[in-house]
């Protein structure tokens, strides 16, 4: 599907799922690096972006300020020595990119962001050696994004939709690269 074709809220709503659904691996790498903090701040804004598609969101006044923090807590990849960086990364730029079309609903990122998650799987991939066809997490990940596709493209209401995109989003804790954590 051509995500273009997908209206603002539609694209912010995938752009959330997919944040959700890549939490673990910057929550792993907070764990590694003794960041808890960090990676309860990210929760925090990720909360708010999933009320402000709800339409809970009262005031959009801190929406600003919590750029701000992301923006601190995103990790510099020449600072760690572990591939997990990278994840951490590109999670937190997913939830600035949620954050910034909130406050500026011209910003359209859905495609660069599916595409961003879909090459860090990729390059997973090849680290083990294992082509996409063959691969479960890839399955997976294509049936994910399909799965939200067709809950955001009915006619269901904003807060019903969310309902489903939640649960399915946390995929039980299991993140698209396969990391799970024990909370």
């Amino acid at each position: 599907m051509d995500l273009s074709t997908l209206n603002h809220w539609q694209q912010l709503a995938l752009c959330t799922a997919l944040c959700e659904r890549s939490m673990p691996n910057f929550q792993l790498f907070c764990e590694i690096e003794q960041k808890e903090d960090d990676f309860k701040q990210s929760r925090k804004i990720l909360n708010k972006v999933w009320e402000f598609l709800r339409g809970q969101l009262s005031s959009l006044k801190n929406m600003e300020n919590q750029l701000e923090t992301i923006e601190a807590i995103i990790p510099n990849p020449e600072e760690y020595e572990h591939f997990g960086v990278y994840p951490a990364m590109d999670t937190m730029v997913n939830l600035q990119s949620c954050v910034q079309s909130i406050l500026d609903s011209s910003i359209l990122d859905a495609q660069n962001i599916q595409t961003m998650v879909q090459e860090r799987l990729s390059e997973v991939l090849e680290m083990q050696e294992i082509p996409q066809e063959e691969s479960e997490l890839w399955q997976r990940q294509l049936e994910f994004e399909q799965s939200i596709l067709d809950i955001i493209c009915t006619q269901n209401s904003h807060a019903n939709m969310i309902k489903e995109l939640i649960p399915l989003s946390r995929d039980e804790g299991v993140s698209q690269l396969g990391i799970c954590l024990d909370d």
